[in-house]
């Protein structure tokens, strides 16, 4: 009796894209190009040090000169913040007591979402649609009239 092939939640082919992207149904896309400008510096602190040392302070007035952090780190995602603080725990919270569940907690997830800057797509009339093709076609919009008068001339065929 040969063995059974295994059975995987998520092809072979698309392994590289799980590792690289975020899932289609996560409102919290990566942000690709924001990626390159990130930088972590591991010799910020010693370089600081020595640079402190170098002026001819003591060791003690250098450990209390040296910065909190390297400034070059990109800055942190809105939901980081103090005014984020409430709503981060109050959903950690909500998932905790319900076992998991997400549908339980749509609330603070959308209180989330919009302190994230997730806004929900509005529906356009048909005016507004118009008016945004208008915009969009700009001068080549003149040569809609003088299309009009040119095809009473002209029979097609």
């Amino acid at each position: 009796m040969a063995p059974a092939i295994p059975k995987v939640a998520i092809p072979p082919e698309k392994w590289t894209q799980a590792v690289y992207a975020t899932p289609e149904s996560c409102l919290a896309k990566a942000e690709a190009e924001k990626l390159p400008a990130m930088q972590f510096d591991p010799n910020f602190f010693s370089r600081a040090y020595v640079q402190c040392l170098g002026r001819g302070q003591s060791h003690k007035e250098c450990l209390a000169a040296l910065p909190a952090a390297d400034e070059r780190l990109s800055p942190t995602g809105p939901l980081t913040g103090q005014a984020a603080s409430p709503e981060v725990t109050s959903a950690i919270a909500c998932i905790r007591e319900n076992g998991g569940d997400a549908d339980k907690c749509s609330t603070h997830f959308e209180a989330l979402s919009k302190l994230a800057g997730y806004k929900e797509e509005v529906k356009k009339s048909s005016t507004e649609k118009a008016s945004d093709f208008c915009s969009k076609a700009g001068w080549n919009l003149l040569a809609l009239p003088v299309l009009y008068v040119g095809m009473k001339f002209i029979k097609m065929k």
